[in-house]
């Protein structure tokens, strides 16, 4: 996993540096980033010298930076000039519009038609509010051409950089070069459909950032070989972990086959389906169709070392007890328990006030809704992510919010986000599949190991990226059918 932090904390890190004199050197070490990557993209069109690049530039720092940046590209032959958005020339970055000029840059209100790299630098990472910066340049006769790449300046104009939202319009960029870290307005919402390609300039503050507490992880593939790993030499099925799974009605069989389908895929070494066989035998036979290993046992087994329980569980009578049983005996035992979409119904105060190993949640933005209305009506939050990351807390709960990102929240404060890599995932039954991944994961841990906290978030991390990478390779290959996702978390574990 790699860190990505809001833009809050960003800026708190610069001002330290700001504070200590060193603003003058920050500025330049970031415009020089944002020449380099602009000069990267001019080489790959065809040549640099004699090319025209366009600054659309605001009255801030991130103006100040988009200055600098062209007159370092005019030193390199690149003809360069600039418009005032929103604002005039007495009100740019004072520096950087001096060396601007220094260097031959003008300032314009047309945009060339031969113009190969705009740059987008009106707003930084500071702004909050709604700008459509397109309206914007549509109403004043300036229009990007469709040849010209568009490189933003630490972030799309109109970005929050703590949550990418966007209150207006942005511009879309092809490549974003942002300063000192990863922004998580970068990753996320919106802002990550807008962001293009990133690249990470090093401008000296990494020592503090360092030091921020629960910056945010981004979990990358090397997560799932390292988490969802071969087995070692000496394993036996229970060692791999064993999961019971509580899942699947005559309404909604299948949605036991994808849990068990999925938990199979992920290599662990026994799973056991909770079902009564004096009752239905529909889900249970369908599971055994698909999955012969599997056992069915009208109880969560002794050797179970995780519980999945919630999805596709009917109402009826019988499902219900059966659930009940299920979630009495996991809390009984004190296992780690995987909740999703109808298990969460069966949440209330006091099972979550007990003293477990752990509790995942796994709502969707829907159930997280009905959940906070049911036991925390008095949460705040403003969105989805911030009420999970809350929940998570005061309940002393695991969250995994689905939504088109997915995150990650920790009892303890700890955070990861997954941005969205392919809509074909919006489909029913994925969310079986991503259940069985994580219970597979949570059955291989030791609740009582010293580390148990930091390898649960780790599997739920990695899990996540699985599960992405699976509907990645399986969008590749024709489109996602969640009854064959499981074959492609067998290959994106082998990658």
């Amino acid at each position: 996993m790699y860190r990505a932090y809001t833009g809050t904390q960003v800026r708190a890190a610069e001002q330290v540096w700001l504070d200590a004199g060193c603003g003058t050197s920050l500025i330049r070490r970031a415009a020089w980033g944002l020449a380099h990557h602009t000069l990267a993209l001019l080489g790959t069109r065809g040549r640099v010298y004699g090319t025209r690049v366009l600054g659309l530039v605001g009255k801030g720092n991130n103006g100040g930076d988009t200055l600098w940046a062209l007159s370092f590209l005019a030193s390199r032959g690149v003809s360069v000039a600039a418009v005032a958005i929103n604002t005039d020339a007495e009100h740019l970055h004072a520096e950087g519009f001096e060396a601007f000029k220094r260097a031959g840059g003008r300032l314009i209100n047309r945009i060339n038609p031969d113009t190969a790299v705009v740059l987008d630098g009106v707003f930084g990472t500071g702004f909050h509010g709604s700008f459509d910066l397109p309206g914007y340049l549509a109403d004043h006769g300036l229009h990007i051409p469709a040849q010209a790449g568009v490189v933003a300046c630490d972030i799309p104009s109109g970005v929050n950089a703590d949550t990418g939202e966007i209150a207006g319009r942005a511009l879309r960029a092809d490549l974003t070069v942002t300063f000192g870290a990863n922004k998580v307005g970068l990753l996320a919402g919106a802002g990550g459909q807008h962001s293009g390609d990133i690249r990470v300039v090093d401008i000296g503050i990494q020592a503090t950032l360092n030091t921020v507490e629960h910056p945010w992880c981004v979990p990358v593939e090397a997560d799932i070989l390292r988490v969802y790993k071969a087995p070692d030499w000496d394993v036996h099925k229970y060692s791999r972990g064993a999961l019971s799974v509580c899942s699947g009605s005559a309404q909604y069989p299948g949605a036991a086959v994808l849990v068990v389908n999925a938990a199979e895929a992920t290599g662990v070494g026994y799973v056991s389906l909770v079902a009564d066989p004096l009752n239905d035998t529909s889900v249970s036979d369908k599971v055994l169709t698909a999955n012969p290993q599997a056992v069915v046992e009208n109880q969560v087994t002794d050797k179970a070392t995780a519980l999945v329980i919630g999805p596709g569980l009917g109402d009826t009578a019988g499902d219900k007890d059966s659930a009940s049983s299920a979630l009495e005996t996991a809390l009984r035992r004190n296992i780690p328990l995987l909740i999703d979409a109808s298990g969460l119904d069966m949440l209330d105060e006091s099972t979550l006030a007990q003293d477990l190993a752990a509790t995942v949640l796994t709502p969707h933005v829907g159930e997280l809704s009905r959940l906070i209305d049911r036991l925390a009506p008095d949460l705040t939050e403003s969105t989805p992510v911030e009420q999970a990351h809350s929940f998570a807390q005061r309940f002393g709960v695991w969250m995994v919010l689905k939504s088109a990102d997915t995150y990650v929240f920790s009892p303890a404060g700890r955070r990861a986000v997954h941005p969205a890599k392919t809509s074909e995932l919006a489909t029913a039954g994925t969310g079986d599949t991503l259940a069985g991944i994580l219970g597979a994961g949570m059955s291989t841990l030791d609740p009582n190991h010293q580390d148990f906290s930091d390898q649960l978030f780790a599997v739920l991390a990695a899990g996540v990226r699985l599960h992405s990478r699976a509907g990645e390779l399986a969008a590749a290959d024709g489109g996602v059918v969640v009854s064959t996702l499981a074959d492609y978390i067998r290959t994106a574990k082998q990658r």
